[in-house]
């Protein structure tokens, strides 16, 4: 897994209102003329994914599984992840995220191919609503009155496709779409597919998430031919602009994006459809679209990993985040005029442009902003080699406030801009890394600061190896995954019971092509711990059997590296099959 210090980019996740329009068709490209959508195909490009997972009380949410494509990692003790150098898509990117007690999460995002891409989660919690008798059927209410109600024997259980009869467990959630914190909380991103198959934007009325259990916690889904009924109450502030009738949209569960299918009617204040499945529900109207994009700057440099908001004259608003150099792109309505704002991280904006209308896909190009002092911090300071010249190929890995910035070293400098609402003073540790002389990286540097400037000065990246490697043996078939590059990394996380029970866990993954290892593993520290998933090469629906502990010799801290090696049996889920695995590794600490 190499870290790359270069741009993280996140979709602009937008909630608009309908356009009527002519019809145009695209096959590689978002609408750049007159047309209810687009056609977008696959565009398939290599760039790396990191990014945030929260709870609704904005709580970092450690140990959750982590997929984008075929790739699984685990959320670290500060909510983050990352995945380096996988296949994503230019227009269409999705990341999930499943944690017990919460309902799955998704996030589709434009990427950009060879950076690194950020996105940010926030999960819903997963509430048991009541219960229904699957011979009777029936219903049940949340709190703000939208409806659930399920056909009398109607429903079978999800795995096999047999007929359930028993008590029903119904959890659901409200998803409120005019929520500030909407862009987090939306499955996937206001991106769907409509019943012609256009990529179109969305402007939502209601949002409900669902899904059905039995008392042991076996799925349940509505039977073939069956339809439930969905209530969903309109929020107050967009009542008055609901239309009569709206189209029913239901999440891909494959892609991430919202899929047309059937539709509501509107009653008093709230729409009502049928639906012949459950998970994700949404009333919207669509709009077409055009693909816009810009570069943040100050006159210190790139603005990074802040949010980009851009807001309607009807009030709508999209978000997005800047990569680590500033840039940001993704869908955005067409021929609207549009308020452009930079936010802090208390969501109060820094900076405000006017922009649009836009007619044609778009690029801004370089907006240059001035912040105050009293909502920046920058990092800045150089780096020499081994030899003492500065370094000319490398990055600094930064850590301040639970956030990872990874960063380039042009010519022996590096600079960092972070914005802030506190002028609390927090804890910095950088990490320098040559990727040239001798694959070397420097000890941490540690300072602190609040707001203003802080410069490092020269830091040393020498004197620890940067080379990374997991050497494994499968079946007596010995595999090596190794790096000429010091950008390898480990994902580390805890999850803390009482001050007295306390479980401290961390894993990590790395790969080459048709060659993968990933695990995680209680204990966070030297010393001898379970083992408590294995993924290893094809096998990745397995058991552990136990005992299959794991040793580690070595624990550094963020940016130093973590050695070790185990030794153990996994058992095939699908036909039971065993599988000898052992492995010694070096990788260093991205977190």
């Amino acid at each position: 897994m190499r870290i790359i210090a270069n741009s993280l980019l996140a979709s602009l996740v937008i909630s608009i209102s309908f356009l009527s329009c002519q019809k145009e068709v695209r096959s590689d490209n978002p609408s750049s003329g007159g047309g209810p959508g687009t056609i977008v195909n696959p565009t398939p490009i290599t760039g790396t994914v990191t990014g945030k997972v929260v709870d609704n009380n904005n709580i970092a949410v450690a140990g959750a599984t982590v997929k984008a494509g075929s790739n699984t990692t685990i959320t670290d003790n500060r909510g983050l992840f990352r995945f380096n150098n996988i296949p994503l898509d230019k227009y269409a990117s999705l990341v999930t995220v499943e944690k017990s007690g919460f309902f799955k999460a998704y996030r589709v995002f434009s990427a950009i191919a060879n950076n690194t891409n950020f996105v940010k989660l926030k999960l819903i919690q997963k509430t048991l609503i009541g219960n229904i008798d699957a011979a009777t059927g029936g219903s049940v209410n949340l709190p703000d009155n939208s409806k659930i109600t399920l056909p009398a024997s109607g429903v079978v259980v999800k795995s096999n496709n047999q007929s359930y009869s028993g008590s029903i467990k119904v959890y659901a959630a409200v998803i409120d779409p005019t929520s500030a914190d909407i862009a987090q909380i939306v499955p996937g991103s206001f991106q769907g597919n409509d019943a012609d198959n256009y990529r179109v934007l969305l402007k939502s009325f209601g949002m409900l998430a669902v899904e059905l259990e039995d008392n042991s916690g076996e799925q349940l889904q509505i039977a073939s031919g069956k339809m439930a009924k969905l209530r969903f109450t309109i929020p107050s502030s967009l009542r008055s602009s609901a239309p009569a009738t709206i189209p029913l949209w239901s999440v891909d569960e494959t892609t991430g994006l919202w899929k047309q299918e059937g539709s509501a009617t509107k009653t008093n204040d709230y729409y009502e459809g049928d639906v012949s499945h459950f998970s994700f529900w949404n009333c919207d109207v669509s709009s077409q679209t055009i693909y816009l994009e810009m570069t943040i700057v100050t006159v210190e440099g790139p603005l990074s990993h802040v949010q980009v908001k851009l807001t309607r004259p009807n009030g709508a608003s999209s978000y997005g985040y800047t990569d680590s150099a500033g840039h940001v792109g993704g869908l955005v309505p067409k021929n609207e005029a549009l308020v452009l704002e930079v936010m802090n991280t208390c969501n109060q904006p820094i900076y405000t442009q006017n922009v649009g209308p836009f007619s044609i896909n778009t690029n801004l190009g370089t907006i240059s902003v001035t912040l105050s002092p009293i909502n920046t911090l920058q990092i800045t300071g150089s780096a020499v080699n081994c030899s003492n010249q500065p370094v000319t190929n490398g990055n600094v890995l930064v850590y301040f406030e639970g956030h990872l910035y990874v960063r380039p070293i042009s010519n022996g400098n590096f600079s960092l801009t972070i914005t802030r609402c506190s002028n609390s003073t927090a804890t910095i540790e950088i990490v320098a890394v040559d990727n040239i002389a001798n694959q070397q990286s420097s000890s941490p540097w540690t300072g602190s600061a609040s707001t203003g400037s802080v410069n490092t000065g020269v830091i040393s990246a020498c004197g620890t190896s940067s080379i990374s490697f997991i050497d494994y043996t499968v079946d007596g078939s010995n595999y090596i995954l190794s790096t000429a590059n010091p950008g390898d990394s480990i994902t580390t996380y805890s999850n803390s019971g009482t001050t007295q029970n306390a479980t401290s866990v961390f894993g990590f993954r790395l790969s080459q092509p048709n060659m993968n290892i990933s695990f995680y593993s209680q204990g966070a520290a030297v010393g001898t711990f379970p083992l408590l998933h294995l993924s290893v090469n094809q096998y990745d629906s397995v058991t552990i059997v136990a005992p299959f502990n794991i040793n580690i010799t070595v624990y550094g801290g963020p940016g130093q590296f973590i050695e070790g090696n185990f030794s153990g049996q996994i058992r095939e889920i699908a036909n039971n099959n065993l599988h000898n695995v052992s492995a010694t590794f070096r990788v260093r600490r991205s977190l």
